[in-house]
């Protein structure tokens, strides 16, 4: 098939148009519109490291584990509501939480003894169990990694 010699000239006028354009556009950015720019700077290393700790860090707590607060909040007028976990070092030794609320339980990790007034629960990362106010919760860690154990806590006002 033949082409005329207009059609010829057509295409290398779009191509001596298109090449000084394409280079033009590259050489001339233009900003991002909102939300397209560049990625935030990453979250500061921890305080061990030089920077600011990261929000719900573990503390030591005088169980002799470790516990965070993840959630709370006093927005209804009849009870607050706390999400806490508790973190159970493995030295096979009974760690005690006594709460002043009710609470539910669940297992986040890890196998262990937990008997709740000297009643022992079969908790998993399924299973929750209902803790009376009061009631002393007596966590055991039979394993070699550390074991989580979340509450959620009902306070009455």
């Amino acid at each position: 098939m033949r082409r005329s010699p207009s059609f010829k000239s057509s295409v290398s006028a779009i191509v001596g148009i298109a090449i000084p354009a394409a280079v033009a556009w590259a050489q001339n950015p233009k900003p991002a519109p909102e939300g397209l720019g560049l990625l935030p700077k990453p979250v500061e290393a921890p305080r061990e490291l030089g920077g600011v700790p990261p929000p719900h860090v573990f503390t030591p707590d005088p169980s002799g584990g470790f516990s965070r607060t993840i959630f709370e909040t006093d927005d209804d007028p009849d009870f607050n509501i706390t999400i806490r976990e508790y973190s159970f070092p493995p030295d096979k030794q009974k760690h005690s939480v006594v709460l002043p609320f009710g609470a539910f339980a669940r297992l986040l990790s890890g196998p262990g003894v937990i008997t709740v007034a000297n009643n022992k629960l079969d908790l998993s990362s399924i299973a929750r169990a209902a803790l009376p106010p009061g009631a002393p919760i007596e966590v055991t860690n039979t394993s070699e990694y550390p074991i989580v154990v979340k509450l959620l806590i009902l306070e009455a006002k």
